[in-house]
């Protein structure tokens, strides 16, 4: 009840909270809001379980003695660090186009105008949470295969059976980085603005 109570009270000062910036600010400012928002309730309970499945792996990698428990522990963080990498890359840029959409000026663009440059913007952000939403996807079913693996009594059949899902989770963790140059090039000069800032 008291977790509910929690949950409720923050979803009302976060309601509240949108509807504030979206009253005051222009409307792209407060789609990109939301965006954050949705990204950073999508990160944190990912990132809880990519720690906790390393932690299993590398536990069970330890009393079995197996590098494919090891291998796995690797894959998983492979996808912790690049979905981190993707999130905060998306918080500063978010944040970037916030106060570019905020400057008195763009509201007295035409509309049209306003759209086509948005969506270019908007797009930005979209294709690096696309390389996110590739990194989980890619946990996901890897993690089903894991699970498969572990109905499996003895711990060779495991081992073998949980190499294949290893085997499955590289490939699709080496597709997903074969997409991320071009995001990245997207973004180019907005990544030299913040290594700048640092």
């Amino acid at each position: 009840m008291k977790r509910f109570l929690v949950l409720s009270v923050f979803t009302l000062f976060f309601s509240l909270s949108a509807f504030t910036l979206s009253a005051s600010e222009p409307v792209q400012v407060a789609i990109l809001h939301n965006d954050g928002y949705t990204l950073y309730q999508e990160f944190r309970p990912n990132d809880n379980t990519y720690k906790n499945t390393v932690r299993d792996m590398e536990v069970l990698a330890s009393k079995h003695k197996n590098k494919v428990f090891s291998q796995a522990a690797t894959l998983v963080k492979t996808i912790q660090s690049k979905c981190k990498r993707y999130y905060d890359i998306n918080t500063k840029l978010i944040e970037m186009l916030k106060q570019k959409w905020s400057k008195p000026h763009y509201a007295d663009m035409d509309e049209e105008w306003k759209e086509t440059t948005f969506a270019k913007d908007r797009k930005k952000v979209q294709d690096i949470h696309r390389l996110s939403l590739g990194m989980q996807q890619a946990y996901n079913d890897w993690n089903e295969l894991r699970n498969k693996a572990f109905e499996k009594k003895d711990v060779k059949e495991i081992a073998k059976e949980l190499e294949k899902a290893n085997n499955n989770l590289k490939t699709t963790i080496d597709g997903v980085l074969a997409e991320e140059k071009p995001a990245m090039d997207a973004i180019s000069k907005e990544l030299e603005i913040m290594k700048m800032s640092k």
